[in-house]
Formats: structure tokens, C-alpha cells, sequence
């Protein structure tokens, strides 16, 4: 996955937890409006800083790897992680909403990353050096 493609998941994520929550606010309750929209938030940080530890760590072969920075992201991830188990056991906010809200990164992951591979498949083939009786 590229940079953009991420990119958008992390903008169109927010928007609709936005959107969602808003509804939620007035059908359900604002608790669990609140729960969808901070859970939602949630998941796009906790995506974003996987992104990074990823970006940090799987570097081409040659290049040098900042093990500081992978090591700080990686205590990032974990204060994520610790915020939530935090949250599901003091129950702040109803359970359901947390799960719905985390739903909507998962749903915006797999619509826009179906869209970009149809995409891809759409694009003609580029003719290779070797011929394109070699890509069989």
C-alpha cells in the first residue's frame, strides 16, 4: 500500500466516524456517539503509528535503520494499547460503541484498498524489456 492510499483511509475514516457519531448521538445516546467517534479516532492513531513503525523498520536493503525512532514508535503503539485496555475495563462509555467505532477503520480499509486494486487491475500492461511472453 502506498502512502496516499493510507492517507485517505485515515481522512475517510475520521469523516465517517464523524458522520457515524453524529447519528449516533441523537438515535442511541451521546455516550455512545462519543464512544463511536473516540474509538474511531482511536484506530486511526493506533493505524498511523503502525504505519510508521513499519515505514521505520522495513528499509531497502543498504539503508541504515534509525532504532531509536523505531523503538519510540513502538512505545507509542503501546500507550495506544494501554488506553484502551484502560478504557474496556473502566467502561466509560457502552462497549458496543467501541466496537462499531473501531468497525469503521476495518470498513474503510477494505473499500478503498478493493477500489485501488480494481484500479490497478484497470491500468493497461507496460510492455517489460524481456517481452510480455516472459510475465507468464
Amino acid at each position: 500500500m502506498n502512502g496516499s492510499l493510507l492517507a485517505k483511509v485515515r481522512i475517510w475514516t475520521t469523516a465517517s466516524a464523524i458522520f457515524i457519531a453524529s447519528i449516533s448521538w441523537f438515535a442511541v445516546s451521546p455516550e455512545f456517539g462519543l464512544g463511536v467517534f473516540l474509538t474511531a479516532l482511536w484506530a486511526v492513531a493506533g493505524f498511523w503509528t503502525l504505519e510508521k513503525i513499519l515505514r521505520q523498520a522495513a528499509r531497502p536493503p543498504g539503508t541504515p535503520r534509525n532504532g531509536f525512532a523505531i523503538a519510540l514508535w513502538i512505545v507509542a503503539k503501546l500507550a495506544i494499547y494501554g488506553l484502551a485496555v484502560w478504557v474496556l475495563f473502566s467502561r466509560p462509555l457502552p462497549v458496543f460503541s467501541h466496537v462499531v467505532g473501531f468497525s469503521i477503520l476495518m470498513v474503510i480499509l477494505v473499500i478503498l484498498g478493493a477500489n485501488a486494486r480494481a484500479d490497478e487491475i484497470k491500468k493497461p500492461r507496460q510492455p517489460t524489456e524481456q517481452g510480455d511472453d516472459a510475465q507468464v
